[in-house]
């Protein structure tokens, strides 16, 4: 190989090279010869044993490279996918057109949204299910290539879920914690002080005798009563409805564009719901009963906690009055 190589480099020169400078020349060429290709060895190594799927592809959108983990995490092999436009096997049918537009723009400016960073998307099973993805990619040459580095986050997605619902859900009834109610509140109350003319109210209930439950029952039935009563207050709601459990066994109700009058006819509803529908409980039927308060939600209220707290002054008055019934708040409250 070193001899031909001299001889190589002694023709293009016209033989004015010595003998010992082609043969040192060609070594250097050799042995550089040889350090490429290990490391291409040691770059396809690292393609194929990397935990990312690493899609290749040229300026067309044709697929020129597929690791094993592209296998694994998309379900097509190397043999099926080499040569056929990425559009058509890993991106969803409903990205398209706008993978299309996106690539002639990154052809165009070499800039794009997944360029050199990592960004979740959605990406196309072999079989047809969409799935979350990381994905970022790399360009390099004049052709120009691509490298797209794509990580299955199904995992994450879902663990982060789970967080965000421990986070934001009543671990016992399913229902929004209070924090999440309050800020379900902000939010419309924000929406009140944004636009002239809706309206909004807010209704606190709490069950009559619970802690008699409790005590005759024990703790579990008490679990249990309150399981049944987040299931009544759900099945009474529009989708614009919220309801959170806002204490021990309080809940809370926000009914956008709602006013007070007809938020006493639904409460009254409610209430005649309860008192009528017993939890049935080991061949038990269980009854109880709730008091309502409401309140409507102003503009001109400085946070949240100011509906909640004319509206708990409502429910006071609903149990001062002899508990099972519905109080509106009164102006002074």
């Amino acid at each position: 190989m070193i001899e031909v190589a001299a001889y190589h480099i002694a023709e293009r020169s016209g033989f004015a090279i010595s003998p010992q400078d082609c043969w040192a020349a060609a070594e250097q060429q050799i042995d550089l010869m040889f350090a490429l290709r290990e490391s291409q060895k040691k770059l396809q190594s690292l393609v194929d044993t990397a935990l990312d799927a690493v899609v290749m592809m040229d300026a067309a959108g044709r697929i020129t490279g597929w690791n094993p983990q592209a296998t694994a995490i998309f379900g097509w092999s190397a043999q099926e996918v080499m040569g056929r436009p990425v559009s058509e096997t890993i991106v969803p049918i409903r990205h398209r057109d706008g993978h299309a537009a996106g690539f002639r723009r990154l052809l165009a400016t070499g800039e794009g949204p997944y360029m050199n960073k990592r960004v979740d998307t959605q990406a196309l099973h072999r079989n047809g299910h969409e799935f979350p993805v990381e994905l970022a990619i790399t360009m390099s040459g004049s052709g120009p290539e691509f490298s797209a580095f794509i990580r299955d986050i199904t995992e994450r997605k879902r663990a982060e879920a789970e967080l965000q619902e421990m986070a934001t859900t009543d671990f016992l009834t399913g229902l929004a914690n209070r924090r999440h109610f309050i800020a379900r509140m902000s939010e419309e109350l924000a929406r009140l002080q944004r636009f002239d003319g809706p309206c909004a109210t807010v209704l606190m209930l709490d069950l009559d005798h619970f802690k008699h439950i409790n005590d005759s029952y024990g703790h579990s039935t008490g679990d249990a009563m309150l399981k049944h009563i987040a299931t009544l207050l759900r099945d009474e709601l529009r989708k614009i409805d919220s309801v959170g459990r806002v204490g021990g066994e309080e809940f809370a109700i926000i009914l956008p564009g709602t006013r007070p009058d007809e938020a006493k006819v639904f409460a009254e509803r409610l209430r005649q719901k309860v008192a009528t529908t017993p939890l049935a409980l080991a061949g038990q039927a269980i009854s109880v009963t709730v008091s309502i308060g409401i309140a409507a939600m102003e503009a001109a209220d400085a946070s949240p906690d100011a509906a909640l707290t004319r509206a708990d002054k409502a429910l006071y008055r609903a149990k001062g009055n002899g508990r099972n019934r519905v109080e509106i708040a009164a102006a002074t409250d």
